[in-house]
């Protein structure tokens, strides 16, 4: 039998010691001084984490090596509106540019988001979505994960800050190829109702597996056909919707009182005015809401031009606008829009971010692990401060 040398001892130790230190950085003790959990905020909730999951939540008494999170714990922000981030555009469709976006998203509040395309013409957009479902495919870790693809036209009515000249029909075939070209990971499709065609092609994407909002619109032609097809989110409420009257609610009227469909809100201030956010929230309460950033590469930079799909914005003070001076996304975080929800909506909680920027998000694209701190999911959180600012906190 060969006894072991000196240096084979030493060796194993050290494999030993190793082992022992992965073991240790795998399992984590947290003890948040509040938490919201899917039903209620807890204070001094005990959450252990290990190998990247949530292993258990409770209220047991902490260890000696349990880690403390001032302020409130919430699960991780899910944004599935990102065109783009820390000066890149995710139509780019490069490695990079992506990097780029999900880096911004970590640093701006979110835990996952959904790289957004818009409408460019329709052989570009084919392969920007097969590239940007490729790098999801290599599992990338650097930044907010993401969770899909959210493709925001070519379907569409009113063309806002789209190339008008590539906007097209939802045809039976064109679904087709989109579904093809992003192999698995479209998640959200956002179609105008009343494009010819337009609920047959919610009905094939839902068979897909891909949820469908309703954006870009202003004809309620087809609003209802597109509801029962199984539509179920408004992209950007009253943003390239056309007018909201007493007599005549329009697309916007229609989706608040429509109670099968969750809204996006772009809560900056200047895409939803505060008073019309606050009448939104009292209608659309905790379960329909969905916070969103519309972000551009101008998200997480300062002042300066950047780009859109193919055309030039101008990020000016924190609001994007073209060429035309229409509003073009935005310049908005997660931890930004989540600010100015609390400091506009007086009733609005940390109990009401955790639903509205995560638990409702997640639920609409069916991200499994995402949306609520609870056990088996992600251990990927977002920590709102006493100041009112969130940052991203992952395990």
């Amino acid at each position: 039998m060969l006894l072991p040398t000196r240096a084979s001892s030493d060796a194993a130790v050290r494999r030993c010691a190793l082992a022992a230190s992965l073991r240790r950085v795998a399992h984590q003790e947290i003890i948040a001084e509040l938490a919201a959990l899917p039903h209620t905020l807890a204070p001094r909730a005990r959450i252990v984490v290990r190998d990247g999951l949530i292993e258990s939540v409770d209220t047991h008494a902490a260890s000696a090596d349990a880690r403390f999170v001032p302020g409130t714990l919430m699960p991780g922000f899910v944004d599935l509106q990102v065109n783009g981030g820390g000066g890149a555009s995710c139509q780019e469709a490069t490695e990079a540019a992506l990097v780029a976006c999900a880096r911004a998203c970590e640093a701006g509040g979110a835990a996952a988001f959904l790289p957004t395309v818009i409408t460019t013409p329709w052989k570009d957009l084919l392969a920007q979505v097969e590239a940007i479902a490729r790098w999801i495919e290599s599992r990338p870790r650097d930044g907010a994960q993401p969770l899909g693809i959210h493709v925001e036209g070519p379907f569409l009515e009113v063309a806002g800050a789209h190339d008008a000249a590539s906007i097209c029909d939802p045809t039976e075939e064109r679904v087709k190829q989109l579904l093809a070209a992003g192999r698995g990971a479209i998640r959200l499709l956002t179609l105008a109702s009343s494009k010819p065609g337009a609920a047959r092609a919610v009905a094939q994407l839902r068979a897909a597996g891909v949820a469908v909002a309703l954006g870009h619109v202003s004809d309620t032609k087809g609003f209802a056909e597109c509801v029962e097809a199984g539509a179920s989110m408004a992209t950007h409420l009253f943003n390239a919707m056309g007018a909201i009257h007493h007599r005549n609610p329009g697309i916007a009227g229609l989706t608040l009182d429509e109670a099968r469909l969750s809204c996006g809100l772009i809560i900056d201030g200047v895409h939803v005015h505060p008073a019309m956010l606050r009448n939104a929230m009292a209608i659309l309460g905790m379960d329909r809401a969905v916070l969103v950033t519309d972000a551009t590469a101008a998200m997480g930079m300062p002042d300066g031009e950047f780009t859109l799909a193919q055309a030039r914005v101008t990020s000016k003070a924190g609001v994007v606008r073209d060429e035309k001076g229409s509003l073009a996304g935005s310049a908005l975080t997660m931890s930004m829009a989540a600010k100015n929800l609390l400091a506009m909506v007086p009733q609005a909680s940390p109990f009401t971010l955790a639903r509205i920027a995560s638990a409702n998000p997640a639920a609409l694209i069916a991200a499994r692990g995402y949306g609520a701190i609870q056990k088996g999911n992600v251990a990927r959180f977002t920590v709102l401060a006493a100041d009112g600012s969130c940052s991203s906190l992952r395990f």
